[in-house]
C-alpha cells in the first residue's frame, strides 16, 4: 500500500499550518519554501482542503491560510479522504459508498479488506492533526531519493517494487 503524494504534500501542509496556528495566515508559498513541495501543486490541493471544510483563506498582502478548526478536532482521516476520497476502495463496493460492501452476499476478498480498512479507519481516525504537528520532524526524502531507496530495497530483498519495475518498463519502452 502506498500513500500518495497528493495526502503526502496535503498532510504537510496542514502540519505546517497546524504549527503556525496563533500567528494569523501563513502564506502558501511560505510552506512550499519550508517544506521544499511544488507551490503550484500545493494551490491545488488546499483548493480541496477548503471544500473540505479543514482550511480558510485570507485574500491580500498578509493573507494566506489557517486551520478551520482547532488542530486537534482534525483527524487524519479527514485529511486524506479530503485529498484522496474514499480510505479504501472495497472491490465489493456500489456507487453510493465506496468504502461499504454493496453486495447481498460478500466475496471471497471482503474480510481482508473489511479489515484493512478497520485498521486504516482507526489508525487514522485517532490520529489528530494537532499530534502530528507536535510529533513532525523536518521534510521527508525528495521524491528521487525515495526512488533511489526503493531500488536499492528491491535489489537486496530480490523483489521488484512498483515504482523500480514502473520506471524500468519505461525505461525500456524508450531505449
Amino acid at each position: 500500500m502506498k500513500i500518495s503524494t497528493r495526502a503526502e504534500y496535503g498532510i504537510r501542509v496542514l502540519v505546517a499550518l497546524a504549527r503556525a496556528d496563533g500567528s494569523g495566515p501563513l502564506p502558501l508559498a511560505t510552506v512550499a519554501r519550508v517544506e521544499k513541495l511544488p507551490h503550484a501543486y500545493l494551490e491545488q490541493l488546499v483548493g480541496d482542503l477548503r471544500r473540505a471544510g479543514l482550511v480558510t483563506a485570507t485574500r491580500g498582502k498578509a493573507g494566506g491560510y489557517r486551520l478551520a478548526r482547532p488542530a486537534a478536532q482534525i483527524n487524519m482521516v479527514d485529511a486524506v479522504r479530503a485529498l484522496d476520497g474514499p480510505l479504501l476502495e472495497m472491490p465489493c463496493a456500489g456507487p453510493d459508498n465506496l468504502e461499504a460492501c454493496d453486495r447481498p452476499q460478500v466475496c471471497s476478498v471482503h474480510s481482508v479488506f473489511q479489515r484493512v480498512y478497520e485498521a486504516l479507519q482507526g489508525t487514522l481516525g485517532a490520529t489528530t492533526l494537532e499530534e502530528a504537528a507536535i510529533e513532525a520532524g523536518g521534510p521527508p526524502y525528495p521524491p528521487a531519493v525515495r526512488k533511489r531507496n526503493a531500488a536499492a530495497h528491491a535489489a537486496l530483498t530480490g523483489r521488484t517494487s512498483r515504482t523500480t519495475s514502473t520506471t524500468t518498463r519505461s525505461q525500456a519502452t524508450h531505449a
